[in-house]
């Protein structure tokens, strides 16, 4: 599934996103991202972004962050979590 991300990444952004995540990761769907949007990161977004990394993974499904922004980039970095961003 193709996800375009919010410009901003905010708590009640965190639940839009944690349902569209369990939904496709439900139907067997690998979460193909694109964060070029992305102008503002939140804690509790990021959580919800890691836990998806993480589910998708143990479900053999690929999950990927394709051109973040900057500031997400930056904030993905900071709380260590570079690993979510496509190399």
């Amino acid at each position: 599934m193709s996800i375009a991300l919010p410009s901003v990444l905010d708590t009640p952004a965190a639940s839009v996103l944690h349902s569209t995540f369990c939904d496709a990761i439900g139907r067997d769907e690998s979460l193909l991202i694109n964060g070029s949007a992305v102008e503002r990161v939140g804690q509790a977004c990021l959580q919800v972004l890691t836990a998806a990394a993480l589910q998708a993974r143990q479900s053999g499904l690929a999950f990927r962050i394709d051109e973040p922004s900057p500031q997400l980039a930056e904030m993905a970095n900071l709380a260590g979590l570079d690993f979510l961003l496509a190399a």
